[in-house]
C-alpha cells in the first residue's frame, strides 16, 4: 500500500504537473511495464488500460491533501502538495523501489493521445500478441490513433522495455 503511495508522490515531485486523469493512468501504467513496483491491476477499457485502484489511490491521496487535482478547461491537473512531499519523504525509509525519473520526465512530455497508443500496444504485448500483430490490434481498437503507431512501438521499444 505505502510503496504505491510512495511511488505516486514521486512521480508528482518528479514533474511539476501531470495534466489529464488519462495521461496520468497511462504514465503509471508504462511506468509499471517498465518495471516499477506499482501494484495497480489494468482492465482494458475505452481509452486503453485503466485501473480503479488507481484511481481510486488518487481520490484518497487528494482528499488527504497529498496531491492537488483541479480543473484547467476541462483537463483535471495533479500536482504534489507541501503535505505531500512530506508524507513521500516519511515514505523513504520503507519503500521498496524508486521509478526511472528520466523515464517520468519522458512520458509527462507526450501528449494523452500518444500515450494511449503506447499503453494499449503494452497491453496487447502482456497480452500475449507478437509485435506485428500487437500495432495491428491497437490500430484497429484505437482507428483515430493510428497516426502515433509507429511512433509508440518505438518508443516502447526504446524507452520502455529496456528497462
Amino acid at each position: 500500500m505505502f510503496d504505491s503511495a510512495y511511488l505516486l508522490l514521486s512521480l508528482f515531485d518528479d514533474v511539476e504537473l501531470v495534466e489529464g486523469r488519462k495521461k496520468l493512468q497511462k504514465m503509471v501504467h508504462l511506468l509499471t511495464t517498465a518495471g516499477a513496483a506499482f501494484s495497480f491491476k489494468y482492465q482494458y477499457h475505452h481509452y486503453g488500460p485503466y485501473s480503479a485502484q488507481l484511481q481510486d489511490e488518487i481520490n484518497f491521496m487528494v482528499r488527504q491533501g497529498f496531491i492537488e487535482e483541479f480543473k484547467e478547461k476541462e483537463t483535471y491537473v495533479y500536482k504534489i502538495t507541501e503535505r505531500g512531499k512530506e508524507f513521500k519523504l516519511s515514505l523513504e525509509r520503507t519503500n521498496n523501489g524508486d521509478l526511472n525519473r528520466e523515464l517520468v520526465l519522458s512520458l509527462n512530455e507526450h501528449s494523452s493521445q500518444f500515450l494511449e497508443m503506447v499503453s494499449t500496444y503494452a497491453f496487447l504485448l502482456d497480452s500475449g500478441y507478437d509485435s506485428d500483430s500487437a500495432i495491428q490490434k491497437a490500430i484497429e481498437l484505437k482507428p483515430h490513433l493510428s497516426g502515433y503507431s509507429e511512433d509508440a512501438r518505438k518508443y516502447y521499444h526504446r524507452d520502455i522495455s529496456y528497462q
